[in-house]
């Protein structure tokens, strides 16, 4: 973001922005906007890398390579060896590009095509972005894992100089001024490289993979989930510790290896609080089904994801719950790492559901990071499967750009026990606090809504539930059937005195990829509101 659009959202949301950042972090923000983003290396290479000492797994495989290019973010294919490393697109797309996440997917000759092809013709540009290149090199290190034996002598000089010079200027631009999971990020990749590369230039590197455990214990909270409270990242972060822990951090740094897997043990751990049973994640904040799902993570861990069962993870507000024929994914709510929230939605109380294996009720998810009225309504409160409070639907949060935050929200009166989940929340500058309850008899669950206003007045509220618009609806009243895709039924009931406002609105799976929502809106009144949901007899 540019220095005029920042200062365009007024002195009072800056001022509430900036206020949570260390000052550390504020002196970093000054130096990357006085100096603007690392995209210019002072060396392209870094002779002196002769080998590797140790393979590492892959990465998750992004992109989906075709005969004219390869197919990124669900648009059309791009070539980057016939049209270029530069295209005039959005940021988050040219980063995918730079990420070469496809080189799996690739036949090794046209892998190591692409590899060449861009150390030929990108020696500066967003490529050499911090984030970017940290991604690339663990791209490029899981490639050379698998094929190095069969490259050339002086192919895999060539390679591994261009990796050591991308990791070399990494070490100068590490992202302090964003923290969270770039920084994870610059410093897994940091890592991998210290443990993996031979040769008498590969101890520069030596520091980092203490430095990584010291980061990665930071980030975590004391239940496991990774503080910036987004499945998604959190899925791919632990595939990032993973690939450290599997290259022997004993080797180099005795005292950091247990930390390491033992930070790696409590993310495992954690996952079934915001996993569906059908293995994926529920689309809290930014996250995006399909990238690294968590049985893909449990699988390539060799461990097992509890299915099942209830889990409790409340130092993070998140908590799963087996009812029944239901699994309930509630996001209580909360900060993590007040410095860096890009990701949190206004989704606090906010719930998924599924019967069986389907999912039947689910939050927008994301459909990009590109400021516009798309990336405001996924992070809006009236996205999600919670309760507006205040006129014209006011957000739970001060939201602005696309990911920055200003005023928050504040959790209150968390409760959990087995049958029963509940707490309250108000909202940036709400006149009050809205209270809910889920609750489960054995037969039915409810889910009981209060608003509490601060001054006896009340305050309009309104109560939304989104469902994926390949259920089919059946309104009758204050009845909604639904029947899913699989042919299942359950019903949706609300008081006898109202009736249901029924929507179309958007909503997506992944960066994207739309798909649609159904919506359905009560009003909450001074008296409250229950919903009930129930098999269809």
């Amino acid at each position: 973001m540019t220095t005029s659009r920042l200062f365009r959202h007024g002195a009072g949301t800056l001022f509430r922005t900036a206020a949570h950042l260390p000052p550390r972090q504020i002196a970093y923000q000054l130096r990357r906007r006085l100096g603007g983003p690392a995209r210019r290396p002072k060396a392209t290479s870094l002779e002196g890398v002769t080998g590797l000492l140790a393979r590492m797994p892959p990465p998750t495989p992004e992109g989906e390579p075709s005969s004219d290019g390869v197919c990124l973010l669900g648009q059309p294919p791009h070539d980057p060896l016939r049209a270029g490393w530069d295209p005039p697109v959005g940021m988050l797309y040219l980063y995918t590009l730079h990420y070469h996440g496809w080189l799996q997917r690739l036949a090794p000759e046209r892998a190591l095509a692409t590899i060449e092809h861009w150390i030929a013709n990108h020696t500066a540009g967003v490529g050499w972005e911090p984030y970017p290149t940290a991604v690339r090199a663990l791209h490029w290190l899981g490639w050379l894992s698998g094929h190095i034996d069969n490259l050339d002598g002086m192919t895999r000089r060539r390679l591994l100089a261009s990796l050591a010079g991308q990791l070399r200027h990494l070490e100068r631009h590490l992202e302090h001024h964003l923290d969270g999971n770039h920084l994870w990020t610059d410093l897994a990749a940091l890592a991998c490289g210290a443990l993996a590369l031979d040769g008498p230039r590969a101890h520069l590197l030596a520091s980092a993979v203490a430095r990584f455990a010291a980061v990665t214990s930071d980030q975590l909270a004391l239940d496991g989930f990774h503080r910036e409270r987004t499945p998604s990242y959190h899925c791919l972060l632990a595939e990032q510790l993973a690939g450290v822990v599997a290259l022997g951090p004993e080797r180099a740094e005795p005292r950091a290896a247990p930390v390491l897997r033992d930070n790696l043990a409590r993310m495992l751990a954690v996952l079934p609080a915001f996993t569906h049973p059908d293995g994926d994640v529920a689309l809290l904040g930014d996250s995006q089904r399909g990238l690294v799902s968590p049985a893909a993570l449990a699988v390539r861990c060799g461990t097992s994801l509890s299915q099942g069962t209830d889990y409790n993870a409340p130092a993070s507000g998140l908590f799963r719950r087996a009812w029944g024929p239901w699994t309930l994914l509630w996001n209580a709510g909360g900060l993590g790492m007040p410095q860096q929230v890009g990701h949190i939605h206004g989704d606090w109380l906010g719930y998924e559901l599924s019967l069986g294996g389907e999912r039947v009720v689910v939050d927008a998810g994301v459909g990009t990071y590109e400021v516009g009225p798309e990336r405001t309504y996924a992070r809006s409160t009236r996205a999600h499967n919670t309760v507006t409070v205040g006129p014209g639907d006011r957000d739970q949060h001060e939201l602005w750009a696309s990911h920055r935050i200003g005023g928050r929200g504040e959790l209150c009166d968390l409760s959990f026990a087995t049958s029963e989940l509940s707490a309250g929340v108000r909202g940036f500058r709400a006149a009050a606090v809205h209270h809910r309850r889920l609750a489960w008899d054995g037969h039915v669950l409810r889910c009981i809504d209060r608003v509490v206003p601060d001054h006896g007045e009340p305050v309009p509220a309104t109560m939304r539930i989104h469902l994926p618009q390949t259920c089919a609806l059946a309104v009758d009243g204050p009845r909604v059937r639904v029947t899913t895709p699989g042919g299942r039924s359950f019903v949706v009931h609300g008081p006898v005195d109202l009736r249901w406002q029924v929507t179309a609105v958007p909503g997506w799976t992944a960066m994207s990829s739309p798909a649609p929502r159904h919506c359905l809106a009560l009003p909450v009144g001074p008296g409250g509101l229950e919903v009930v949901f129930a098999l269809d007899a």
